[in-house]
């Protein structure tokens, strides 16, 4: 009796398997299961403009002559939303994720200031709208981040 060759063979048993029927299970329980309908995104990731590092979030016009000094009105963390505004002569101190000000459309790197107590040094200028990652930059609301038949 000669051998069936695989593919035949994938074939035969294919045309006979059924798909299970889709279940919901808790994330901890997924690993190892495949996707039984698409996944889409609920929002816009990130959700706001941010910055994508630590530094200063200032306006480009100000740090076009570095070195300069501005004066640090305050701090923002990481996937925080704030009030604060960035207006000429100000910085913002902000960290990876966090929201920018209104007002200010540059971030210079952590790297290229000196800090003394409520002024900051640029020592360098950077190019306007560095280092700003844009709302939806990764995905949009409603687009598609996982396919049917995922693998989770």
């Amino acid at each position: 009796m000669a051998l069936m060759p695989v593919e035949e063979a994938r074939t035969r048993i294919l045309a006979h398997a059924k798909p299970l029927a889709p279940e919901n299970v808790p994330l901890a329980q997924a690993l190892g299961r495949a996707l039984a309908k698409p996944l889409n995104a609920k929002r816009d990731q990130p959700p706001f403009n941010s910055s994508a590092m630590d530094g200063y979030a200032v306006l480009s016009e100000d740090i076009a002559a570095a070195p300069v000094k501005l004066r640090v009105t305050g701090d923002r963390a990481a996937g925080s939303v704030g009030s604060e505004v960035v207006v000429r002569g100000t910085a913002l101190r902000i960290m990876t994720g966090a929201a920018m000000p209104a007002g200010a459309d540059t971030v210079v790197p952590v790297e290229l200031t000196a800090r003394e107590g409520d002024v900051v040094e640029i020592l360098k200028s950077v190019k306007t709208g560095l280092n700003i990652r844009q709302a939806g930059e990764d995905v949009r609301e409603g687009e598609t981040v996982l396919t049917v038949g995922t693998l989770l």
